[in-house]
């Protein structure tokens, strides 16, 4: 892994950590007495933004680094001072201060994905707050879009970077947004192998757990391919999601929320692990946007938005 311009740190098949800075090796299978420092640091810096990978290995240079060693390379507190590193607890109250004023209190769900997705990239982080925000139709999305371009939001993502993710909380729910045409649909059904639910705005709870069908010429009830696929642990996807009656995205907010069973109609009803739902869903039609509650958003592990390009267009011709 590149340090800015002054070095690198790599790691063996062998498991020895070899860093180079300005032009001296240090190198765990000989400077034996700071080999677990060395692996540390690698695990530290493979955690780092590449930004700030430069300034944490002079951090542990001139803290960690045993003095006998760091003699011996010529390296000592001439250097000049490290940058602070990412403060984690300052990142999560500045995090909370910055939306304070959008009526918005960042809760467990939500603080648990964006790190996820901040510990992928910053690109990755800064597009689910986007998205988080225009799903649930917040008044506030444009305010708050032009916010994260300040220094304040900079420092937030710096702090709450580099953090290691040690859970993943949200783990059955997906979302693809778009315009019609974009794709995302055919690509949600690919994943599932085309198991596919059409949500329509008169669906009840009742009509996601249950098919009619005819035995025998009796009229009677099965279980539909939603309750097929929550024990069987598949995946299956509820397209036009957001056109789902109020009702029905409570009762889904509940079973997204990682329970592993549910009393319906006096049986019990087993979640199998792999269960996923990717919902996909035109959020706006005619003007009009067609959102979904906060609390079914908070469970989404991934969101998606799909836009047609100048290039997809050009097979319209």
């Amino acid at each position: 892994m590149r340090l800015g311009n002054v070095g690198d740190i790599t790691k063996k098949k062998t498991g020895e950590i070899i860093l180079t800075y300005k032009g001296k090796e240090i190198n765990s299978s000989i400077y034996v007495n700071c080999a677990d420092e060395l692996k540390q640091l690698y695990g530290a810096i493979s955690r780092t933004r590449e930004d700030d990978r430069e300034a944490r290995v002079l951090q542990w240079l001139q803290g960690d680094l045993i003095p006998e060693t760091a003699n011996s390379l010529g390296i000592n507190g001439s250097e000049p001072q490290a940058a602070p590193l990412p403060d984690p607890i300052k990142g999560l109250e500045n995090l909370i201060n910055f939306f304070s004023e959008f009526n918005f209190e960042p809760n467990f769900r939500f603080v648990n994905t964006l790190v996820r997705n901040l510990s992928k990239s910053e690109k990755e982080g800064r597009e689910y707050i986007s998205n988080y925000f225009s799903l649930i139709d917040s008044p506030y999305k444009m305010e708050i879009a032009a916010k994260m371009k300040s220094d304040e939001f900079k420092n937030i993502i710096f702090n709450l970077s580099g953090t290691p993710v040690t859970k993943q909380v949200n783990t059955r729910f997906k979302l693809y947004y778009g315009s019609q045409g974009t794709g995302k649909t055919t690509i949600a059904q690919n994943e599932t192998g085309g198991n596919c639910i059409v949500c329509n705005s008169s669906m009840l709870p009742s009509d996601i757990m249950e098919d009619f069908a005819f035995d025998d010429g009796k009229a009677g009830f099965h279980k539909s391919a939603f309750w097929t696929a929550m024990e069987n642990g598949t995946q299956i996807v509820m397209d036009e999601i957001n056109l789902l009656p109020f009702d029905s995205l409570r009762f889904l907010q509940g079973i997204l929320d990682g329970k592993k069973s549910f009393i319906y109609k006096g049986q019990t009803v087993n979640i199998a692990d792999g269960f996923k739902v990717i919902g996909t869903m035109n959020l706006q039609v005619n003007g009009m946007t067609y959102g979904l509650p906060e609390p079914l958003v908070d469970r989404c592990e991934e969101m998606r938005q799909f836009k047609l390009t100048a290039k997809d267009l050009l097979s319209a011709f």
